[in-house]
C-alpha cells in the first residue's frame, strides 16, 4: 500500500514542486484509490492543481542542509 496520503507532501518521481496531496480516491474510475489530487503554488506564486496517479509520487524529502551536516576530524 502507499504512503501517498492526504496532507502528506508529496513530488513528482521525475522532480518537480513539492505539492500537498488534497485528497486520494478513484479519479480514473478504475475501482481503485490510486490517484491523488494534489495543489501546489507556481514560480508566480498562482495556485495549481492536478490529479496524478499514485505511482508517478513519491513523498516529498528536504534536501539535507550543509549546516546540518556532521563532519568528523
Amino acid at each position: 500500500m502507499s504512503d501517498i496520503a492526504k496532507g502528506k507532501v508529496v513530488q513528482l518521481i521525475s522532480g518537480g514542486p513539492q505539492m500537498s496531496v488534497v485528497d486520494v480516491s478513484d479519479y480514473n474510475h478504475s475501482g481503485k484509490d490510486d490517484t491523488a489530487k494534489c495543489v501546489w503554488f507556481d514560480a508566480k506564486n498562482v495556485r495549481c492543481e492536478d490529479v496524478f496517479d499514485v505511482a508517478v509520487l513519491k513523498l516529498y524529502e528536504a534536501p539535507a542542509s550543509d549546516s546540518m551536516r556532521v563532519t568528523r576530524a
